[in-house]
């Protein structure tokens, strides 16, 4: 017990120093390089029109391909726990109203996801 509980300790300890050991240099001229090559990179781009149309394209037909599918999918997963709620007995349906939950979580997950991929999809689209 001793030996387990001086092994996380040191590991502990180790993995401290390790983190807080790479905060002794400077930042200021890894910054001022950094900002060096945006600012190239920016004059490099500039004049050229970039048609966001066809880069989007083929994002937005696999978003509708994978909300069709989890749509279907959680349409098919609903009515297979109803029947199976309906037809069952009253420990079975205390174990599927646990399911249940996970069911209503992944619909907000499914139909969540598509709305922010629709106003991240909206407010890139206005600002370009």
């Amino acid at each position: 017990m001793k030996k387990m509980l001086f092994i996380k300790t040191l590991l502990a300890l180790s993995l401290f120093f390790v983190v807080f050991s790479n905060f002794n240099y400077s930042h200021a001229s890894l910054l001022s390089d950094m900002r060096g090559q945006i600012n190239s990179f920016e004059s490099q781009g500039q004049g050229v029109n970039v048609d966001t149309g066809n880069v989007v394209k083929p994002f937005v037909e696999l978003a509708r391909l994978l909300m069709t599918i989890g749509a279907g999918v959680l349409v098919a997963v609903t009515t297979y726990m109803g029947i199976k709620y309906l037809t069952s007995g009253p420990d079975a349906q205390a174990k599927l109203k646990v399911q249940l939950i996970g069911l209503v979580v992944s619909g907000f997950v499914i139909f969540g996801a598509y709305f922010i991929w629709k106003i991240v999809l909206t407010f890139a689209n206005n600002s370009l």
